[in-house]
């Protein structure tokens, strides 16, 4: 099963390396013969950084192979095709042995400075890599733009960054539940919205085009996504808008195509608009995310703590603002009957030399939870020793306090 599924997931990348491959040479410099962007990259580094190194090399190969075929289809020269696969796959090898290096393989980004992390990573790989070919065809006496801009390169790396994510996470799902329907069906509503904005005819008034309209409140469709903390819908929906925005502006569609510049302005657009769409949107997920996680873990230990609570001798209670006392869990007392109803009642049963250090606990009103070892009385009117937990909690206007009464290792006096 498992080695089935490796094998479905490498077809899988060849299939969508190669024809992202072929989309992305549609656009290359004049001078450099290198693309503006590169998409490929984005899925061959999500794949090393998830996958241990004994796993690279058919990755690696296939990348290269694959990346050398386009090459050679869209007329590159040879040693100009080996120049880009090489140090394209070298650069992005590097990167990730850097990443695993501080983060192990298999390792899930879901917090916003992993985000950050890879992001500069990659950033600073991609602008190594082109500087890396620009001079290996210098020396090769290629005429080349001496102008090195990096808007060029930090457009180049941010247009595949959601599919490098992507992968990532798709990898590193494991056995995670599916999603809600609904989710994937907003995520498809969206995308639809977003290929309609992209594809749609543009408007006959040359001041304001409906298209400019949309695409300034485009920037929300991403963070009302975001909002549920869904790492991978996101990440799939991201990477789709990045192909088809960048593949509409190629073909001449899109508010970011005007006839006037040439498609190389017009496609560096896109990507900067796709960098500003997509990284936001992955932080603020990648934040709700943790807090959703955070949630849980509380809600997990609450229940823990409750069922301990219930099984063992311990008396949770609640105090309101007003004295009243709610037990939950008591076993102290014979029966409910005998448990102290208001907060006076509760200070009769500890001993005389407590009373003051409770009571000054109380009016503390403590913000974390504060531990008082005091000697309680039983119905006997024996003493034992105790500890007691007190919280403050707050909400708006309304103030009370929980409770914890619990033994200590020796409990008669």
């Amino acid at each position: 099963m498992k080695t089935r599924m490796i094998l479905s997931g490498w077809l899988a990348f060849v299939c969508c390396d190669f024809a992202l491959a072929m989309l992305s040479l549609q656009v290359r410099d004049v001078w450099s013969l290198s693309s503006l962007v590169w998409f490929p990259a984005g899925l061959l580094l999500g794949v090393v950084c998830a996958l241990p190194v004994r796993y690279w090399l058919v990755w690696l190969l296939s990348a290269a192979l694959l990346h050398l075929v386009a090459s050679q289809l869209y007329g590159r020269p040879v040693n100009v095709s080996l120049i880009f696969c090489g140090f394209d796959v070298l650069l992005l090898m590097v990167t990730a042995l850097i990443w695993q290096f501080y983060y192990g393989a298999m390792y899930r980004p879901s917090r916003p400075r992993d985000i950050l992390a890879l992001t500069l990573l990659s950033g600073l790989s991609g602008v190594a890599e082109r500087l890396i070919t620009t001079w290996a065809l210098f020396l090769l006496d290629y005429p080349i733009d001496q102008s090195l801009s990096l808007l060029y390169m930090a457009g180049y790396v941010l247009s595949y960054l959601p599919l490098t994510f992507f992968v990532l996470w798709l990898v590193t799902a494991g056995g995670e539940p599916q999603q809600d329907l609904w989710r994937w069906l907003l995520a498809f509503g969206m995308l639809l919205a977003q290929l309609m904005l992209f594809f749609a005819p543009a408007s006959s008034n040359d001041e304001l085009r409906w298209q400019d309209l949309a695409l300034m409140f485009s920037f929300a469709l991403p963070l009302l996504l975001a909002m549920r903390g869904d790492l991978l819908l996101l990440s799939a929906f991201l990477s789709l808008c990045v192909v088809s925005v960048a593949g509409a502006t190629l073909f001449g569609q899109g508010p970011f195509y005007h006839p006037l510049r040439n498609v190389q302005q017009d496609v560096l657009l896109a990507t900067w608009y796709c960098a500003a769409y997509s990284l936001p949107a992955l932080l603020c997920a990648s934040w709700i995310n943790q807090r959703y996680a955070q949630l849980a873990r509380y809600h997990w230990r609450e229940q823990l703590m409750d069922r301990v609570l219930q099984q063992g001798w311990f008396h949770r209670f609640q105090l309101d603002s007003a004295g009243a006392i709610r037990w939950r869990y008591q076993s102290r007392w014979q029966d409910t009957s005998h448990a102290p109803a208001y907060w006076s009642q509760f200070i009769a049963w500890l001993h005389p030399e407590d009373r003051p250090a409770v009571e000054q606990l109380r009016a503390s009103v403590p913000q974390i939870p504060q531990v008082l070892a005091v000697r309680l009385a039983d119905v006997s009117g024996q003493f034992h020793r105790t500890s007691m937990a007190l919280i403050a909690c707050r909400k708006g206007n309304q103030l009370w306090f929980e409770g914890v009464l619990f033994p200590d290792a020796q409990r008669q006096l």
